[in-house]
């Protein structure tokens, strides 16, 4: 029997990864010639980059490329077996009925039923010859159909989801749990495109790097972006992966954090060692414990060093209190005039909304109290202090404020 698709995606294997020359083999491994390693039985295993033994099944196993191929052609309707076929003509040339069915090990009427399916799809050419032969289309054409389909069905399928009929419910705060490491990272990804006034980030070098161009995304569209970055064990931390952003510092360690609009925070841990994004994490929308987030991130923003550390750009937004406060007590230090709008609820006035209008005068922080407080001077005279969400000792609890420079 053939060694037929397992062989050719062995081969490609080879040639993608960059092994698998005889000068390159070890003498000592007299397995690498064994042909049971390329055969449809064996999955290959093993092969050898410049003398250094590398096991293929810890980056992925043939059969992994072979179910992989295989769920793409049932996009198009076909088999796993049409899959199996088509790869049989690509490895092996063009062939006849009969000469398949013998390499494949099955009868030719079922040869005949796929090449027929095949030939529909536009991935296998005839040639009316006697006997009749059989081409596989080139890769480029393979994927070009395969590409139009999928879009296709992305597009209609989007659609019909985006346009069925959803019950509206009353807002329920919570925490809600993902066991998949590509749901995490989607919504990772989802609470960074969707910010529209702050984000506090903060992750270890790889993370860091895959957030890093809808980051700068976001601080193109006038988020404010903080990011803390912090090495674990096999990625060094040099520098690419901030390069575009406004405000970076660097840690000693820390979790998988992303704060949008102090709305919602995404959590995860990837601490010990180097391994592929965790499948557990949580996704809190509970103001309460969102603001407890927002502390640790403040308290370990202080401590960090800093390694970007841009003006911000005026007017600016916050919902993030301490963060905005240290700008604020920045540009007060640099004797500008500032003006701010503060919207949230007055704590000691029935109103359950307010806005508080008014020069800022004064701005600080106490760490050992925890006393955060902005003074504003209203357009009556009075003076009143702004506080965070959690704001008790204060005349008004913020929940965003602008802030802007006035002529002196």
């Amino acid at each position: 029997m053939s060694r037929g698709p397992y062989n050719f995606l062995f081969t490609w294997l080879k040639e993608k990864i960059g092994g698998g020359t005889d000068d390159d083999k070890n003498d000592d491994s007299k397995e690498y010639d064994n042909p049971a390693y390329s055969s449809p039985v064996h999955t290959p295993t093993l092969f050898f980059k410049k003398k250094v033994l590398i096991n293929i099944t810890t980056i992925f196993s043939i059969g992994d490329l072979m179910e992989s191929l295989q769920k793409l052609f049932k996009t198009l309707d076909l088999t796993a077996f049409e899959a199996k076929l088509f790869i049989e003509l690509l490895s092996h040339g063009p062939s006849s009925p009969s000469k398949l069915a013998e390499a494949l090990g099955v009868h030719r009427p079922q040869v005949h039923a796929s090449l027929k399916r095949l030939i529909s799809k536009g991935l296998v050419e005839i040639y009316n010859g006697k006997p009749a032969k059989y081409r596989a289309v080139e890769p480029s054409i393979l994927f070009d159909i395969l590409s139009r389909e999928v879009n296709e069905l992305f597009k209609d399928s989007r659609v019909f989801v985006n346009n069925i009929p959803r019950k509206r419910q009353d807002t329920e705060y919570g925490i809600w749990l993902f066991k998949s490491s590509k749901g995490l990272m989607s919504r990772f990804l989802r609470a960074v495109s969707e910010a529209e006034v702050d984000l506090a980030v903060s992750g270890d070098v790889a993370f860091i790097s895959r957030l890093r161009k809808k980051l700068i995304e976001a601080q193109e569209r006038g988020v404010i972006v903080y990011v803390i970055v912090y090495e674990i064990p096999g990625v060094k931390f040099t520098g690419r992966e901030i390069k575009g952003l406004l405000k970076a510092k660097r840690a000693v360690s820390g979790d998988l954090l992303v704060v949008s609009d102090s709305r919602v925070g995404i959590l995860a841990q990837r601490r010990s060692e180097i391994r592929p994004l965790p499948n557990y994490g949580i996704a809190v929308e509970e103001p309460i414990l969102i603001d407890y987030l927002l502390q640790d991130f403040f308290d370990r923003w202080l401590r960090s060093r800093s390694i970007i550390d841009e003006p911000i750009n005026l007017p600016a937004r916050y919902t993030m209190f301490k963060i905005g406060l240290i700008e604020v007590c920045r540009l007060l230090e640099q004797e500008k005039k500032l003006w701010g709008v503060f919207n949230g609820r007055w704590l000691r006035k029935k109103t359950d909304h307010g806005i508080l209008e008014g020069e800022i005068i004064k701005a600080f922080y106490d760490p050992e109290t925890g006393i955060a407080q902005i003074h504003v001077k209203s357009k009556n005279g009075k003076v009143y202090t702004a506080g965070g969400p959690d704001a008790i000792v204060e005349d008004f609890a913020t929940s965003i404020f602008t802030v802007r420079e006035e002529e002196k």
